[in-house]
């Protein structure tokens, strides 16, 4: 879903593939020990070796009143902090849809769908975080 945004400068449209780039850079800032992952756990990879094109169907965005809400999944190594990388790639990612969209709130939800030793542990635990408009 491409999100719009009116301006006085007329209306801008950010589409799905910066919304992933974000999610991937934000990804990249985890060390690896964050691999994006779909809603049922099917892994994409590390942010450093998947592709924009992977990551297409594996989010959701959506306008709410005042505010965006994103939700994304992935799967975190086996011996990470949950509480460190979620801190990390939801602090990423907030400061660019803040960049973004200054005007609008947000809320973003990384949904953890397992965690990654030798095998996959299934788990279901959601992160969310919130933030206000910044003017």
């Amino acid at each position: 879903m491409t999100l719009n945004e009116r301006t006085s400068l007329g209306l801008i449209t950010v589409n799905d593939n910066v919304i992933a780039k974000i999610i991937l850079r934000a990804a990249e800032k985890a060390e690896g020990r964050l691999l994006l992952s779909s809603e049922k756990g099917r892994v994409l990879g590390v942010a450093s070796r998947v592709g924009v094109g992977d990551v297409l169907g594996n989010f959701s965005i959506r306008a709410e009143d005042d505010r965006y809400v994103l939700r994304f999944s992935g799967v975190i190594l086996f011996g990470s902090s949950i509480r460190w990388v979620s801190e990390t790639v939801l602090d990423a990612v907030a400061e660019e849809l803040r960049s973004f969209f200054p005007h609008h709130g947000g809320r973003i939800i990384l949904h953890i769908v397992g965690i990654k030793s030798k095998q996959i542990a299934v788990r279901d635990i959601e992160v969310m975080r919130e933030y206000e408009a910044a003017r």
